[in-house]
C-alpha cells in the first residue's frame, strides 16, 4: 500500500500545476479571524484561475478535491477583491473536515491540479515526510507558499 507521502510526491510530479504551503493559525481559525479556509498566496492564482483577480471585484470557482487519496470535497476557490480585501482562499470543505484543526498548524498542504475542476490534495504531518517531499521535488522549505516547479515535466521537455 502506497503511503500518503508517496502519493503526494507522485501527484505533484504528474499534475499540471502543484502548490505547497505550511498550514497556519490563520488557516485553521486559531487567530480568531473571520476568514475561513486556506489562504493561497497572490502569486499562485494560476493554480485555479486563467488570470489574476482584479481589485474591486470578487470571483470564485467550484472544484472537486480528493484528499489523501481517500475522500472528496466540493470546495470553492475565491478571490476577494472588494473593499479592503485583496486575497485568495480555498473554502467549503464540509463538516468534520479533518485538516483545519489547531493540530494541523505547521503541517504541509500540497494541492495538485489534474484538470480545470479536479484536484488532489495532501497534508503531510511529520517533519520526515515533509523533508522527503521537498527532497523528491528538489525544493527547500523556503520555497513553499507558492507554485512548485514541476521537475518531471521539465525533464520530459528536455528528452
Amino acid at each position: 500500500m502506497e503511503s500518503i507521502l508517496t502519493k503526494a510526491i507522485s501527484s505533484a510530479q504528474q499534475s499540471k500545476i502543484a502548490f505547497s504551503k505550511y498550514i497556519t493559525a490563520n488557516d485553521t481559525g486559531a487567530t480568531g479571524g473571520h476568514q475561513a479556509g486556506f489562504h493561497i498566496h497572490k502569486h499562485s492564482w494560476q493554480l485555479f484561475f486563467d488570470k489574476p483577480g482584479e481589485k474591486g471585484e470578487n470571483k470564485d470557482k467550484f472544484i472537486s478535491i480528493k484528499w489523501q487519496d481517500d475522500f472528496e470535497t466540493t470546495s470553492r476557490f475565491i478571490y476577494y477583491g472588494t473593499g479592503t480585501r485583496n486575497e485568495y482562499r480555498l473554502t467549503r470543505f464540509g463538516k468534520g473536515f479533518p485538516f483545519l484543526e489547531d493540530e494541523n498548524i505547521g503541517d504541509l498542504l500540497v494541492i495538485c491540479k489534474n484538470s480545470d475542476n479536479y484536484y488532489e490534495a495532501f497534508v503531510l504531518q511529520t517533519d520526515e515526510d515533509i523533508d522527503e517531499f521537498f527532497a523528491a521535488l528538489n525544493i527547500s522549505s523556503t520555497e513553499t507558499n507558492g507554485i512548485i516547479q514541476n521537475n518531471l515535466k521539465q525533464l520530459q521537455k528536455i528528452n
